[in-house]
This record gives structure tokens, C-alpha cells and sequence, in this order.
């Protein structure tokens, strides 16, 4: 039998009220070369069943724990016999041509490729809000061209780099970020595809919302003082930073917003916007100082007599 030339990987946890219309995405892409590998760490049996149902070829993978969505997504490529690797999420519902496309940018020399992600057409006020603060960097109105980070929820990469930097670090949610880098480091940097498109809904609550902005804001600050290796300095002038950097994100917001024609939305939706960035950035705060202590921890204190080095 012969290998597909994409597989499609899905990690899933409590996805039950979203991955039908997941996989009816899939089941209606216009590319047709492609398997589906779905990798599940809840402990329940309604997402097995919804599978068996809605694409009974998918390749179903139980985990025995709980396992954050970038490790199920490493369970999932060793699965995996395509040689284009394309990741999302059982939130997200592909447009019919969202292979098609993703897999045009990946022949046109990208590596790493990721796609748009839009909003529901009947997505309310708080749904709305909640998208413009997570992606409007991710609008289809936007143009193509290369991106610094190839977010997971729609993404693509072939064998061969992933087979060079993978896996994903499993245990953190800022695996895609991290392995975007390390593409770059290489040459391949993530190129931005707008004509993939998938369209993601939110089904948490704010509560929900705020601690996940918060924890994942913490965790990128610490991947990104890793992997660029900030200088004590650098850090507290990211720290100190904190308001500009908040005007920053939410003008960038308005600017892409004003391109892809829902200015009005985002204006309703600020003060929700706002809340989000903030969540996000107080945890970016309390990376930095974690980095801070420890550096002062690891920094040796100088005694009388101790030789000063002025090289």
C-alpha cells in the first residue's frame, strides 16, 4: 500500500464538542492524498466514537495520560508516513481548499509553512473579541510573505525538517515557537500562507481565557530568553517595557484589523482585547523575573580579595 503524501495530525483532550466538525472539514478537502492521525489523552470514549463515525480511516491513537497538544503532536508523526507533516486543532474546520493550498506553498520551496485562521460567521461579541486578541495577526486578508512563528492550529512541514529539528518540546506550549526559530537558524523561516484557511471557534469561558493568556505568555517569555539567550540587561528592558509594549500589541491589532475590514469589531471588542493582552504580557512579567532571580542566584557573589577580571 502506497504511503499518503500528507498526514494530517490532531492532538485531542475533552474535544468531543468540536472535533465532528473537525473532521468533516477533512472530509471534504478538495486534495485527497492524505491521512488523518488523531492522537486523544482524555479519559473518555465520546471522542473515540465521534471518530469511528465521522472518518472511520482516521488513525486513532489513545494516550494512557494527559499529554499537552505539541507531545500528542510528536505520538502523532511517528505515526505519520506522508512526507508533508500539517497540524491543527479539533477546534479548527478547514476550508476545501486548505490542503490544496498549504501543500502549494510547501512546493514553492517553503519548509515550514502556516496558514489563516478566521472567525465563525456567527460568532457573538465575546467569540469575537476573544479571536481578534488571539489572531488577528492571522487574518486571510492579510498578505502572504515570511512570519516569525508557524502557530500549529494550521500549520505544515516537511519530513525532512522535521526530521532535522523535531520533535516539538512536548512539554511546553511554546513548542511551535521554539521549532519556528530553529527553522530559521537553518534558512527555513516560516512562511505566512493566507489562502489556507481554517476556521477556529472558542468554547471556554473568561476565567478560562485570562489563565490560559497568562500561563502561555509565561511560557513563551521563558522559551524566547532560552533560545535567544537575553543578557540581564535585555531583560529588565523588556520588564520595564511592560506599557509600551501592551500600546504595541493592541495598535498592531487595530492595524490589522483596519486591513481585513473588521475595524467596528474591534473596537466593540477593546476593552475584551485588552484584558487578554494584559493577561498575557503579566505573564511575560513573571518570566522575567523568574529569569531575573535565578540569574541572581547564579551570578557568584564577589568577595574581598577575589581577582577581577577586566579582559
Amino acid at each position: 500500500m502506497n504511503s499518503p503524501r500528507v498526514s494530517v495530525i490532531i492532538p485531542a483532550y475533552e474535544s468531543s464538542a468540536t472535533i465532528a466538525e473537525c473532521l468533516r472539514g477533512l472530509r471534504e478537502q478538495s486534495f485527497r492524498d492524505f491521512e488523518v492521525i488523531i492522537v486523544n489523552s482524555s479519559p473518555e470514549n465520546e471522542t473515540r466514537w465521534i471518530v469511528e463515525d465521522e472518518y472511520p480511516d482516521a488513525i486513532f491513537e489513545q494516550a494512557s495520560h494527559r499529554l499537552l497538544p505539541h507531545a500528542a503532536r510528536n505520538v502523532g508523526a511517528v505515526r505519520a508516513r506522508g512526507s508533508v507533516l500539517v497540524f491543527s486543532d479539533p477546534d479548527c474546520r478547514a476550508h476545501p481548499d486548505w490542503l490544496e493550498k498549504l501543500v502549494a506553498a510547501h512546493d514553492a520551496g517553503h519548509a515550514l509553512v502556516c496558514g489563516a485562521i478566521e472567525l465563525n460567521a456567527d460568532a457573538q461579541w465575546f467569540e469575537r473579541g476573544i479571536h481578534l486578541c488571539k489572531y488577528s495577526f492571522r487574518s486571510s486578508a492579510l498578505s502572504a510573505g515570511r512570519c516569525w512563528i508557524a502557530g500549529t492550529a494550521n500549520a505544515c512541514c516537511s519530513r525532512e525538517l522535521w526530521n532535522a529539528i523535531g520533535p516539538f518540546d512536548g512539554d511546553h506550549f511554546s513548542g511551535d515557537a521554539r521549532f519556528s526559530w530553529s527553522a530559521a537558524a537553518r534558512g527555513r523561516q516560516p512562511w505566512f500562507e493566507p489562502s489556507a484557511v481554517v476556521v477556529h471557534r472558542y468554547c471556554g469561558s473568561m476565567s478560562e481565557l485570562l489563565n490560559e493568556r497568562f500561563s502561555r505568555g509565561s511560557d513563551f517569555a521563558l522559551a524566547r530568553m532560552e533560545a535567544e539567550q537575553w543578557s540581564r540587561l535585555r531583560t529588565l528592558s523588556h520588564f520595564a517595557a511592560f506599557p509600551f509594549t501592551g500600546a504595541i500589541v493592541i495598535a498592531r491589532g487595530a492595524r490589522d484589523a483596519f486591513v481585513a475590514r473588521q475595524l467596528r469589531s474591534f473596537l466593540r471588542t477593546l476593552p475584551l482585547q485588552i484584558a487578554g493582552h494584559v493577561a498575557w504580557l503579566v505573564g511575560e512579567e513573571r518570566a522575567y523575573i523568574a529569569h531575573l532571580t535565578d540569574a541572581e542566584r547564579e551570578t557568584p557573589a564577589l568577595v574581598a580579595g577575589d581577582p577581577i577580571d577586566v579582559s
